[in-house]
């Protein structure tokens, strides 16, 4: 590239690279601190341009997400930070919040990678064992998981205690805030306009859980 735009760019990988070392920072906030204007940044990131962009704006964006030019162009060099990258799925299971399904025939629809330094420092993991994303759908969690949120569970922990989890309750997979009492749990939303429900006794045999719930991240 020579300052102008190159028809022969990569736009397709640019954009997937750039969006992988962005991620979770959102596009508004990374554009206004690179100093970018907002379209900008969102068309180089769904590879939505019709030729390659400038040099400067190359450049800006690589300083921005701290990987080499190199590596954002063409995927060799320097990628995000230096870090070691890990992926953790995302399968196509909605959590209810309202209504879903988890089942042994479902399929992960895609890798979302993390820097391990990210995932340690975020969520005290460094490993992905376990790991995985799944859609919230609904409001009752808000404001601690959004509509749309991206809930990351881990699925090695299913003894219960007072956190949040992922579970299934005849035949809908949700995600509530667990109370636990002496012969079962109650099942609260963060939401003052959904109520409680208890659950004790032989109903807890139609309890499984699915894992205990880390954090939540907006898709961009």
């Amino acid at each position: 590239m020579d300052g102008a735009h190159d028809p022969n760019f990569d736009l397709h990988g640019f954009a997937q690279r750039a969006r992988e070392a962005m991620f979770p920072e959102k596009i508004t906030a990374f554009a206004q601190r690179i100093g970018l204007p907002q379209a900008t940044v969102s068309k180089l990131m769904s590879g939505g341009s019709v030729a390659g962009p400038r040099i400067d704006i190359v450049a800006r964006v690589a300083s921005g997400l701290g990987v080499s030019i190199d590596w954002l162009v063409s995927g060799t060099g320097d990628g995000p930070q230096g870090d070691e990258v890990v992926r953790i799925p995302r399968y196509d299971v909605q959590l209810a919040a309202g209504a879903g399904a988890w089942n042994e025939g479902r399929q992960a629809v895609e890798d979302i990678p993390l820097t391990v330094r990210f995932l340690e420092q975020q969520f005290g993991r460094r490993s992905a064992s376990g790991l995985a994303f799944v859609t919230a759908r609904g409001d009752s969690m808000e404001p601690t998981i959004t509509d749309r949120g991206l809930v990351l569970i881990d699925q090695n922990v299913t003894e219960l205690f007072d956190d949040v989890f992922a579970f299934v309750l005849a035949g809908e997979a949700r995600v509530k805030r667990f109370r636990v009492l002496t012969d079962g749990v109650t099942l609260m939303s963060d939401n003052a306009d959904y109520p409680s429900e208890t659950i004790s006794g032989a109903e807890m045999k139609r309890l499984q859980i699915i894992g205990q719930v880390l954090g939540v991240m907006q898709r961009i």
